[in-house]
């Protein structure tokens, strides 16, 4: 009771130390996730219309982001700079196979750009290291994204990384039951029974520090259930009953098992648009009354100075005819409000763009009349050093998450032959390996984005080209960066086979034109049957008489007897020498 009661304090001390930035994480997320909840948390709880007409650019703009830092880096491992042998090589390569097969088991490629979502949305995001088994039993690290929302780190240090993580979350008492069995079931029954909470124990039923998030558990409803995660260990407990349900000890002796990714900040953790929430509500708001002021200048209201019109009422609409009386003044009433509403308008969405640095160059507009390449690489500047930073801080989160996992397959299962599969640019992989034998406690890897990370294929294309005809990159360097290239290998043959076949060909054709029959034969024989083809065959390859086998064997001296003058003595052994290879002989020549 009393271990459990030092963790919920604990857990509950690392909820407090984040209130600065509780709020502004639960109306990033209401507004990320748009709807119902998106309009009260900019406008308050009072709004109830869930079609408020307004743009939410700070969804736009996390989608752009998101899509330029949620690629997957590639994985690299280097030998050690005082062994470069051929078996340190192939170590190295056998490693960075195992990382690779360790990214497609946690389908690694679909967790960044969820990340990339996070990241600058909450200001930070979490993973896990748990375990995964095999069909077979076999043990396996397993990389697991965790909701930002319901994690709690401690203090972040001068290694951006904390020792400590509280992850509140919300379970069914169902799932309760199934995951912890009889240790929780009775204490629910009596729970319920009782109708109260255990004394002493804070209850977070309603709180709005509570496990609120939806990323498990969609309903957002049942048990509290707190993950504490050091170094020790996990500890498992549902505060509700005052009870530690589970304990995973630690197998990792580099720190606790788990990774944060944490965004640059001042000295406090904020996310990106938490400066843009303000303008989103003032955008929302003169939004709606320039829409109202538009509606009222088409339906502006007619005044009269004088007598009204003649029979007493007043026509609207097209082809309407008013007859007033002398003397009688009829005016509308003008006010240019709606353009003045727009200018606001588009001052904020400008602001917006500043704070949140998201340009309207990600939306495919031009921010000018007129813009020269030279022009759009100085404005998309900016955008490119803030890509680069968010990779930087995904790329070393990376790299602490292949030297965990490492770590915890060679702890965990050091002796046992696992069985692993995956694709290196684009060449498949399948074999195995022993934790103990291929890591040997190193665990240290890189990530590479690459240079044209973050660039759209036809800037790609062009900066590849331009790169690869300079000297600076090789071909295959080109063929890694553009997306969609993924078999390489097979490329590289087909590649090669294209190129033997046109330079075949084009020695076929001059062969040909000098008049090499075997030559003529060959491209005739390329052709589809056809009429043609037929025809050129009698002009080019006119069928040859039958002629005796036994009349065909030669004489290596036959065609020498018909010389006018005798051959010299060079000719004589060449010729012999020829038909003695050709008959499988030797020829011996004793006077000439």
């Amino acid at each position: 009771m009393a271990e459990s009661k030092r963790i919920i304090e604990r857990a509950t001390a690392l909820r407090e130390e984040h209130q600065h930035s509780a709020a502004t994480r639960a109306r990033v997320k209401a507004v990320m996730n748009g709807g119902h909840e998106a309009i009260q948390a900019l406008l308050g709880p009072h709004v109830k219309e869930e079609d408020l007409p307004w743009a939410n650019i700070m969804l736009s703009g996390l989608t752009r982001l998101a899509q330029k830092i949620g690629d997957l880096p590639m994985v690299r491992v280097d030998p050690p700079e005082d062994n470069d042998s051929e078996a340190a090589r192939k170590r190295a390569e056998k490693k960075q196979r195992i990382v690779v097969s360790y990214d497609l088991a946690d389908r690694l490629e679909l967790q960044l750009p969820q990340m990339g979502r996070w990241l600058p949305g909450y200001g930070f995001g979490v993973w896990t290291i748990t375990a995964r088994q095999a069909d077979d039993g076999t043990p396996y690290p397993k990389a697991e994204l965790r909701d930002p929302f319901d994690c709690y780190p401690s203090a972040w240090g001068v290694d951006q990384q904390p020792c400590e993580l509280a992850v509140w979350r919300r379970i069914s008492v169902d799932e309760a039951v199934r995951l912890f069995g009889d240790k929780v079931k009775g204490k629910l029954s009596r729970l319920a029974d009782q109708g109260g909470m255990p004394a002493g124990m804070p209850s977070l039923w309603g709180s709005p520090l509570g496990a609120g998030g939806k990323w498990s558990n969609p309903a957002a409803r049942g048990l509290s259930l707190v993950e504490y995660w050091d170094k020790d260990g996990t500890w498992l407990v549902i505060p509700d009953i005052g009870e530690i349900v589970d304990f995973y000890e630690n197998p990792l002796k580099s720190g606790p098992a788990f990774v944060v990714a944490k965004r640059f900040a001042f000295d406090q953790l904020a996310g990106q648009y938490d400066q843009v929430i303000g303008l989103m509500a003032a955008m929302a708001k003169i939004n709606v009354l320039s829409i109202i002021a538009m509606e009222d200048a088409v339906f502006a209201e007619t005044n009269i100075y004088g007598d009204g019109p003649i029979g007493g009422s007043y026509k609207r609409g097209r082809f309407a005819t008013n007859k007033f009386p002398p003397g009688t003044r009829v005016e509308k009433v003008q006010n240019n409000l709606p353009y003045q509403l727009f200018e606001i308008v588009n001052r904020m969405e400008r602001q917006m763009r500043l704070v949140a640095a998201y340009p309207v160059t990600d939306d495919a507009q031009s921010p000018m009349s007129f813009v020269t390449g030279q022009g759009l690489e100085e404005l998309q500047s900016a955008v490119t050093n803030e890509v680069r930073e968010y990779q930087k801080v995904l790329r070393w989160a990376l790299q602490d998450l292949d030297a965990k996992r490492l770590e915890w397959d060679e702890r965990v299962s050091p002796d046992r032959l696992k069985p692993m599969a995956g694709e290196i640019r684009g060449e498949t992989f399948n074999e195995k390996y022993r934790p103990r034998t291929h890591i040997r406690g190193n665990y240290q890897t890189r990530r590479i984005y690459g240079m044209m990370s973050g660039w759209d294929d036809s800037a790609k294309i062009v900066g590849g080209l331009q790169l690869l005809s300079a000297g600076v990159i090789d071909l295959t360097t080109l063929r890694e960066n553009i997306d969609g290239l993924t078999n390489i290998t097979r490329i590289d043959e087909r590649v090669s086979d294209e190129r033997a076949r046109e330079a075949l060909f084009e020695a076929l054709v001059f062969a040909a034109q000098q008049g090499d029959q075997r030559a003529v034969g060959a491209l005739i024989a390329m052709l589809p049957e056809s009429k043609l083809k037929r025809e050129l065959q009698a002009h080019y390859m006119p069928e040859e008489p039958e002629v005796d086998p036994l009349l065909m064997e030669e004489d290596p001296l036959a065609d020498l007897a018909g010389m006018a003058s005798p051959p010299d003595v060079a000719t004589v052994l060449s010729r012999l020498t020829s038909a003695g290879a050709a008959t499988g002989g030797v020829q011996t020549v004793g006077r000439v």
